[in-house]
């Protein structure tokens, strides 16, 4: 993985190229390159390192900016290391035929073995470069690349996009697509492709979505649609909001932190969205909205009352930082419904008997909807009867696709890799959602409920409170930056809200940093501690504050250097604290949204102040589509 784009049509095809690349940089990647045709001749240019490597060397070669056609790549690195070899696009030993792909080619080990056996010549480490010499083989004998196309298909295993040209053919760009994401876009005459809708939205509004196991075949006038069989589909372009996807940092030094403070606005926008003002009821069957991956509508919940009273467990499945807000969703469910809830790694459920049943509710969270562990696993317990929703932040996505219900969340574009406004879009939602369900069971009162929804309105206000404190909490964050190793730790629905701090410091700053339940820190981690480690405690009011204050008191002992996330009528937190990042007093069921804004500051913070790279941490991808 990470990124494809291509185009086909009369502009110079570098300019464009570059254009769509620069949009998917937000996903993360360690190389990038492109191939074109021009005067009938194939040619690529890639290079390790930022997309500036690339751009360099593309400056000094016209022959790109005469160019018409073209395909592109952003690689995360997946087989072999970030190199220019390794990087993408991939071409044969004549250089006739040239691919980008995105995803994992299981059997690619045993059809190198063949293609060797038969002279094939292998340069890079990439299970990539199998389908290059496949396709190659194959229209040898076809001459023909649409056959060769499908014939290569029926031999590959895996979950994977492709785009591919070729000097054979030099007016045509094909793009395959097999359990993954591809859009095309239309333009006057021209034609674009992408892994991510917002690299065609800057052009065009006009767009198609491939459907599984589809081939298209792209010229400058037309595109037709192929299953893997050869058989011709029939389908249209739609046209989609007419408003462009716009990526700029609005004068924030880093799209990070605009996007910290972007989620007063995202929580206003996700709650309005399914509860109007705060005495309306949470409403979840919205009227349908179009989506780009079709024109299928799908949008909203649309389990019936007595489908919801049927529901009798449910699984939540997700991975890295929608896994702790599921582990909040779990925390709702459970208080709220009276429903027995799990949740899963979504990783460690493949190759496991997934025990759900026609009373089972699975919900999938994904920021990007395209989470290749999540999307398998909810295929599966849907295979298996059971009913599913999904949260995602993209309604054009792969998630919306498979799930019968969706939350939509309401953010926008989260350009950053490490996720903030679409942790908090994603906690609230489960909380609506479980209001949601309560109302439905009649498991709380309408009082409660009431009262609960008007806190859940003021949680904007709230979290504007937290961040007009930044420059406090920035001088409390650098004091810290020098630290090799961090603990966090929480107990309740903020244990996972200590796993997020410390992924997000991992992440942002490469410090090393463990969350942990804080009830466990005896049980072992305690050994770490002592006068050069930080640890951070979340001490929110509610039925585990006395434990949670007593077991920092427990690494107090041991001469770490304390910090606690606490209110800012706390009295008893100045005691026992060297550093405490306050929030407003919040009920204990929202605590989590408020507690989380000062360590995401805490976590940029520290990364700024050290040099990172904020918004593109190394090895770290967006969108995550392989398994």
């Amino acid at each position: 993985m990470c990124g494809i784009v291509g185009y086909m049509g009369s502009s110079g095809v570098a300019s464009i190229l570059l254009s769509g690349l620069k949009c998917l940089e937000y996903r993360g990647y360690d190389s990038a390159g492109i191939a074109y045709i021009n005067d009938g001749k194939l040619k690529v240019t890639k290079a390790s390192g930022k997309l500036e490597n690339l751009e360099k060397l593309l400056t000094s070669d016209r022959s790109s900016l005469l160019a018409v056609s073209g395909i592109g790549h952003t690689r995360w690195a997946t087989h072999g290391v970030p190199n220019d070899i390794n990087a993408h696009p991939h071409f044969n030993e004549d250089q006739s035929i040239a691919i980008v792909h995105n995803g994992i080619i299981e059997n690619y080990a045993f059809i190198k073995e063949e293609l060797e056996g038969q002279g094939f010549k292998f340069n890079s480490d990439t299970d990539t470069e199998v389908i290059v010499h496949l396709l190659t083989r194959e229209y040898n004998l076809e001459k023909s690349m649409l056959k060769a196309i499908t014939n290569t298909v029926k031999q590959l295993s895996g979950s994977y996009a492709l785009g591919i040209i070729s000097s054979h053919q030099k007016d045509t760009i094909y793009a395959v697509n097999h359990h993954y994401s591809l859009t095309l876009g239309q333009g006057d005459n021209e034609f674009f492709l992408a892994s991510d809708i917002i690299a065609v939205r800057q052009y065009t509004n006009k767009v198609l979505r491939l459907d599984q196991s589809e081939i298209a075949q792209i010229t400058k006038t037309d595109v037709s649609l192929y299953d893997f069989s050869g058989r011709q589909v029939k389908r249209d372009f739609i046209t989609v909001d007419s408003d462009p996807y716009l990526i700029n940092k609005d004068g924030y030094k880093h799209f990070l932190l605009k996007e910290i403070h972007e989620q007063p606005t995202i929580l206003r926008q996700t709650i309005g969205k399914y509860m109007a003002h705060p005495t309306a009821n949470l409403d979840f069957n919205i009227q349908p909205e179009p989506l780009a991956n079709s024109s299928k509508t799908v949008a909203g919940i649309h389990l019936t009352k007595n489908d919801i009273a049927g529901i009798e467990n449910i699984l939540i499945l997700a991975c890295g930082t929608a896994y702790h807000a599921g582990m909040i969703g779990k925390y709702y469910l459970e208080q709220l419904c009276n429903i027995p809830v799990n949740i899963e790694i979504a990783s460690e459920v493949r190759g496991r008997t997934l025990l759900v049943n026609e009373k089972t509710l699975v919900i999938a969270v994904s920021q990007s909807g395209e989470t290749a562990d999540t999307i398998a696993a909810l295929t599966e317990a849907k295979r298996k009867g059971a009913y599913t929703l999904g949260i995602t932040n993209r309604s054009d996505s792969h998630l919306t696709r498979i799930a019968s219900n969706l939350i939509i969340t309401e953010c926008g574009v989260e350009v950053s890799v490490a996720a903030t406004k679409t942790y908090i879009a994603q906690v609230v939602s489960f909380l609506m959602f479980a209001l949601y369900l309560a109302q439905e069971r009649s498991s709380l009162s309408q009082e409660y409920i009431n009262n609960l929804k008007l806190e859940l309105h003021s949680l904007p206000a709230l979290v504007e409170t937290v961040l007009a404190n930044e420059n406090i909490i920035k001088e409390s964050s650098i004091k810290y930056a020098k630290a090799n190793d961090m603990v966090f730790i929480g107990r309740g629905i903020n244990y996972p809200t200590a796993l997020e701090g410390a992924l997000k410091l991992k992440e942002l700053s490469y410090i090393h940093a463990s969350g942990y339940a804080a009830g466990e820190l005896k049980h072992g981690p305690i050994a770490v501690l002592d006068s050069s480690v930080p640890v951070v405690t979340i001490l929110m009011p509610g039925s585990v504050y006395d434990k949670t204050l007593s077991n920092a008191q427990e690494a107090r002992a041991r001469n770490a250097q304390m910090i606690a996330v606490a209110c800012s009528n706390d009295e008893k937190a100045p005691k026992y604290f060297d550093t405490i990042l306050a929030v407003p007093p919040v009920d204990e069921l929202l605590s989590p949204v408020l507690a989380v804004i000062p360590l995401q500051l805490f976590s940029y913070f520290i990364s700024d102040y050290l040099g990172k790279d904020v918004d593109q941490p190394r090895n770290l991808a967006k969108s995550v589509t392989v398994e």
